[in-house]
């Protein structure tokens, strides 16, 4: 039986600030309030996407739009999976949120986070975290304004000569590299440095001051790679066997939903 292209979400959830414990309401700040509502998705299809070309030409693979103050990203199942065997940090540190900040997760998004150890490789894990940190390196003098915040965060560089945001993020990335090489997880939700990860958000810190930052933590993140206990090459077929057990799942239940 080839079930039909039913989109079925397999993970909601909460990235970005809220995510990270980072969040700075605007009604809260009139100044560093600049935060949008961050959510991703990951769904999958009915096996007919996967198994034919028809459906697969009329359906999305990557999807984002902002409504309000939400900004909601989502990836289909394989694409995702893509992304996580990189180590894309924009995907990644979901697979480790707390409990309280999945708004869904089906079987098949729970499988998936208790197999989140199959994405973690040092090679990857280095070369993504310090690669998106050099990328938020570059942009801080510039920024990058988009969503209905922008123009507080270019009037945030024009007083204070960076782009604070992108100046955390940066901190915090080369954090969450290191945590991953060290210790095998990555601490999404910021306690013990929040205070300080929002010190520089809120532009206590000069340009300077952050580069200066920015090259202790990329010295630390290679001392880690060296001591990580982490292969350095993601096991593909183990993925790959992953992937396909999630679609089987999924799919059964659209059709044990479907006999009800």
């Amino acid at each position: 039986m080839i079930v039909k292209s039913v989109k079925k979400t397999i993970i909601s959830a909460y990235r970005g600030s809220i995510a990270h414990n980072l969040y700075i309401a605007p009604k809260d700040d009139k100044e560093f309030g600049t935060c949008d509502i961050d959510l991703m998705e990951i769904y999958c299809y009915g096996m007919d996407y996967y198994l034919g070309l028809d459906s697969y030409y009329k359906h999305k693979e990557h999807f984002e739009h902002i409504e309000g103050e939400d900004d909601i990203v989502g990836y289909e199942l394989k694409k995702a999976i893509h992304l996580l065997r990189g180590c894309n940090p924009n995907i990644i540190t979901i697979l480790f949120n707390k409990k309280k900040h999945y708004k869904y997760l089906s079987e098949g998004g729970k499988f998936l986070i208790k197999n989140r150890h199959l994405f973690l490789a040092k090679d990857i894990i280095r070369d993504r975290f310090c690669g998106y940190a050099n990328g938020q390196l570059k942009r801080l003098e510039g920024g990058a304004f988009k969503g209905y915040m922008g123009k507080k965060r270019k009037k945030i560089v024009e007083k204070y000569g960076l782009d604070t945001k992108n100046a955390m993020t940066l901190v915090r990335l080369l954090k969450n590299g290191i945590e991953l090489l060290k210790d095998e997880t990555v601490k999404v939700y910021r306690d013990e440095d929040r205070d300080f990860l929002l010190d520089i958000k809120r532009g206590k810190y000069s340009l300077e001051e952050v580069k200066g930052m920015a090259d202790e933590y990329f010295v630390k993140v290679h001392e880690a790679y060296d001591k990580s206990k982490l292969p350095k090459k993601v096991d593909d077929k183990k993925i790959n066997k992953l992937l396909l057990y999630i679609i089987k799942l999924e799919n059964d239940q659209i059709i044990h939903k479907g006999k009800r």
